[in-house]
Formats: structure tokens, C-alpha cells, sequence
């Protein structure tokens, strides 16, 4: 394909204006752009995904700084590897035009309650399977998103059987006839003993079993597929990499083979270069990271994670050998979080959290009124393992509210507060009735909440302002608005939905015993 059809095509796809120069460059390095002048949008490009990469600097005005640009990750993407309903395919074709535009290169399937994936692997591919599968190929192929499948076989899996290499292999052949050129074979969230007789004969560990079954399904590969690649996510794929299982497996494992891994916690608060480095003393591997962030599964279902990447080191790309991120399964809100990881992978040099989520919102959500509201919500839902301050803006102004009221300035304390939550109630009116209707099915649970948050407000308030103070500064208050005090707290409470930390519930249960106590 040319430069000027690829433009063309390209530019169509996302909405764009196609008035762009392109000018081959040899010199340049693979996926790296130059530009020559954001102006007259003239882009120097070595083969097409720098162009491409140079094509989405100038229509999101973004990374158009004069002169070469290249990325601190060479494989940047997404895995949908979450519990729960696996995203749909109209998501997934709208998602690669999404993440072609915030520079990424590879999307892996992987969804762990769907069962062609874990439970039914042994199965050949049926039709339905693979037309959807080859049209993914067929949009990721015009974006320059590779698409990669993965089979978890290891619920049921007899390593030392050739026929469940076979069985792997005749998947693999369905999906190399269609185009797939890059394969996944996940050994995660399985028993940690073997479990057949012959297996328990023929190795001396679990990881001799994995290493091994993994270096033949790769040769095989290999041998019927030209120009196919493996990664592998391991059994223990979270910690420090000196641990006996991952350290055998990834020493055992072929050279060529890509090993995931998540970092010191299945759901990693940091990413350290340091970490990565030591990783690879001990593995023979450099990390391939498959970042549980957005993703808001298991445990953390009560949590909506909107919020920007924060935490991953400026150079762990020269580390690792490609960075997918994990999202969660309402798709429409994942691309909030998923943005701002394009961001960081492009350029984590420069990469600004803030800035990052506020593009984010900018490029999904053009309309100033309707981003104003949802922005003032959504930052409210912060927390996760990442985040410091679930609710910054929220925390300042009930610690503000708070400090009043213990210093005598009760009556301002009552006016922030009231304030606060006329404003929350305006914005979640604007919520409701705004266009983004797929945001507002899936941040249904945290508006309920945000909306009960608002109400509880304007009741704080009145009580403040039906209670005196004290010679001495504290509250004087009365039996019952200390019991409603503490209704309002419980109330919130019975709701888990995790929204503004625990800040107001702190507050709450002080604020009761305040007006309990100076009677």
C-alpha cells in the first residue's frame, strides 16, 4: 500500500482530514515519525506504522514537537484477559480504531469466561469463530494493530501427550489460514501440581512440564508457520522473578518465546526498571507486562477505574520487552484509562498523568458542558491499586469543611458544603442527560452512590447549621442529629460501591461522636 492510500484509508477510518504530506525516510528507525511541519502537516516516515504514528500526532496534537519521535515500547496494547462478559464484537473492531489512534500495535484475545478460550480449547474453531476473528485481523491488518488469540489449556491439559500439542496446533492452523501471525499460550489461574499420572512421572516440576510443552508447541509453530510468534503467560506470573517456579520456567524456556509477567503483585501498585533488570538476571527473559490496570474483576468489582496510568518508570520500555494492559469489561469506560496508557507507552519521558486523562476526555467527549460534569464525576472514582487520592478535588474540600467547623466557622463550613452539593447534583443531572448513554449504563452503580453522596451533604449541612459552638470551638449538637449522623453513615456504607475513599466515611463517624460527645 502506498503512503497517499494509506492516508486515505487511515484518515477515513478515524474521521480525519487526509491533507497530509509524507515523505519516506530512510534514516529513521521502524514506528518513528520526523516531523518536518505541523503547519503544513508534513510527516517523515521510514514504513507505515511511523507514518501512521506520525498521522495521530497531528490530528490529536499531540507528540508534534519538530523533529524525530519514536517509542519507549516497541509492543504496545491491550489484552482482553478479564473474568466476566467478554466484550462483544462490535466493541472490539470499534476498539482497534481506537487504539490505532493512541499508537498501538497489538490487541490479544483473551477472555477468560468465554469458553472457547480455557474450558472447551481442545474444540476446533467453529465458523462464527473465526469469520469474527478474520474480520478483527482484517481491521487490525488497514489500522496496523496486530491481533493475537490465546488457548488456556491448562485446566485439562496432559503436557506430555503429543495429541494435546496437536490439538493446540489444529486451533493454531485455523488461525494462521486467516492471517494470525502471533499466538498465546496461557498457563495462568491452573492447579499448581500436575495432575495426571503420566505427567507426574515424566516431570520433575510443573515448570519442567510448562517449559517443556512450550518449547514444542513453539517449534511446531515455527516448522507450519512462517513468521510466528509465542508468548506465554506463566502459572506464577506476579513477584520478583527469583521465585523456583518462574525462574526454572523462564531459564527452560526458548529464547524467542515472550514471557508475561505482571510485576510484583498480580495487580501492581509500581513498575520499576529495577525490577525488570533483576527479572531478567533471573529468568533469562526481559518482562513482557501484562498490566492489570484498568481491569476492575474479582475483588475489585466495587471499584471503577477511570483514572490515568500512574507509577510505571519513564524507562522500564528499554526493560521490557512490550507493555498490554488489562482493561475492564465495560468497554466504553476503559478507554479512559486506556488513552493515557497509549500516552505513557509512546513517551514515557514526557508522559503527565493529568494531562494524559485530561486529552482522554477531550478526545472521547468533545462537548465542554457535558466533559465538565463527567470529569468532576469520574474523578471521584480513582481508586485502585494505583491511586494515592481516590477523590482529590472531594477530599480537599471536605478537609477544608471539616477544619471550619472545628474553628468556629461553622457558618462557612455550611456554605462549602451546600455549595458542593448543589454543584454535584447539577452535574449529575448533566451526566444523566448527556449523549455518552453507553457511560452512563456502566458507571450506573458509582452515579447512584455519587447522587446519595450529595444528598448526604445538604443533610450534613442543615445539621451543621441547626448545631452551635461551643466556647471551646466544638459542636454542640443534638441526640437525634447525631443519630442521623450515623444513619447517613451506615447507609452509605451498606452500599458497596467504592466512590470518594474513605474520607467521608471518617468524617462521619467523627462528626456523630463530635455531637454526641459536647452534650
Amino acid at each position: 500500500m502506498s503512503a497517499k492510500e494509506f492516508i486515505d484509508s487511515y484518515c477515513r477510518a478515524q474521521g480525519w482530514s487526509t491533507n497530509i504530506e509524507a515523505i519516506q525516510d530512510e534514516s529513521l528507525t521502524d514506528q518513528s515519525y520526523f516531523i518536518e511541519n505541523s503547519i503544513e502537516r508534513i510527516i517523515r516516515y521510514k514504513e507505515l506504522q511511523g507514518l501512521r504514528n506520525g498521522i495521530n500526532a497531528l490530528n490529536r496534537n499531540l507528540f508534534v514537537k519538530p523533529g524525530a519521535h519514536k517509542p519507549s515500547f516497541s509492543t504496545r496494547g491491550v489484552i482482553e484477559g478479564f473474568y466476566g462478559k467478554p466484550w462483544s464484537h462490535e466493541q472490539r473492531l470499534r476498539g482497534l480504531t481506537f487504539f490505532a489512534a493512541h499508537n498501538m500495535n497489538l490487541f490479544i484475545l483473551a477472555p477468560k469466561d468465554d469458553p472457547w478460550q480455557r474450558f472447551d480449547w481442545r474444540t476446533p474453531f467453529g465458523a462464527d469463530f473465526l469469520a469474527h476473528t478474520n474480520e478483527l485481523i482484517k481491521r487490525g491488518k488497514s489500522l496496523l494493530v496486530d491481533i493475537a488469540i490465546c488457548v488456556s489449556p491448562g485446566l485439562t491439559v496432559r503436557y506430555s501427550d503429543g495429541s494435546d500439542v496437536e490439538a493446540l496446533m489444529v486451533r493454531y492452523r485455523q488461525l494462521a489460514a486467516i492471517g494470525v501471525r502471533t499466538f498465546g499460550l496461557l498457563l495462568d489461574d491452573i492447579a499448581w501440581e500436575l495432575q495426571f499420572e503420566e505427567d507426574q512421572k515424566k516431570y520433575s516440576s510443573i515448570a519442567e512440564a510448562h517449559s517443556e510443552f512450550s518449547n514444542r508447541i513453539y517449534q511446531a509453530l515455527k516448522a507450519e508457520i512462517p513468521g510466528a510468534s509465542l508468548i506465554t503467560c506463566p502459572l506464577q506470573y506476579h513477584g520478583r522473578g527469583h521465585e523456583r517456579y518462574i525462574k526454572e520456567f523462564g531459564n527452560s524456556l526458548d529464547s524467542e518465546i515472550h514471557l508475561m509477567w505482571t510485576g510484583r503483585q498480580i495487580c501492581s501498585e509500581y513498575l520499576e526498571s529495577v525490577d525488570a533488570i533483576y527479572f531478567k538476571e533471573q529468568t533469562s527473559k526481559s518482562p513482557f507486562y501484562w498490566d492489570n490496570f484498568p481491569v476492575n474483576d474479582v475483588a475489585m468489582i466495587h471499584q471503577l477505574h477511570v483514572g490515568p496510568i500512574e507509577k510505571r518508570d519513564r524507562d522500564l520500555g528499554s526493560h521490557s520487552a512490550g507493555l498490554v494492559a488489562n482493561p475492564m469489561e465495560k468497554f466504553e469506560l476503559s478507554l479512559i484509562s486506556l488513552a493515557t496508557i497509549g500516552d505513557y507507552l509512546w513517551d514515557s519521558e514526557n508522559y503527565n498523568p493529568d494531562e494524559s486523562w485530561n486529552r482522554a476526555l477531550e478526545f472521547l467527549l468533545p462537548d465542554l458542558h457535558e466533559r465538565t460534569a463527567w470529569m468532576s464525576f469520574l474523578s471521584n472514582c480513582f481508586e485502585s491499586c494505583l491511586a494515592v487520592d481516590p477523590a482529590p478535588d472531594f477530599g480537599r474540600m471536605l478537609g477544608r469543611a471539616t477544619l471550619l467547623w472545628r474553628t468556629g466557622k461553622k457558618d462557612r463550613a455550611v456554605a462549602d458544603l451546600q455549595a458542593y452539593a448543589k454543584q454535584m447534583k447539577v452535574n449529575a443531572s448533566v451526566v444523566r442527560s448527556s449523549s455518552k448513554e453507553e457511560w452512563i449504563k456502566e458507571s450506573q452503580r458509582w452515579l447512584n452512590k455519587y447522587e446519595k453522596v450529595a444528598d448526604a451533604l445538604s443533610d450534613i449541612a442543615q445539621i451543621l447549621e441547626r448545631s452551635k459552638v461551643a466556647p471551646q470551638g466544638n459542636l454542640i449538637g443534638s441526640a437525634r442529629d447525631a443519630d442521623v449522623v450515623r444513619q447517613i453513615r451506615n447507609s452509605l456504607g451498606a452500599d458497596q460501591t467504592r466512590i470518594f475513599g474513605d474520607g467521608l466515611d471518617l468524617t462521619l463517624g467523627e462528626l456523630a461522636t463530635e455531637l454526641s460527645g459536647a452534650r
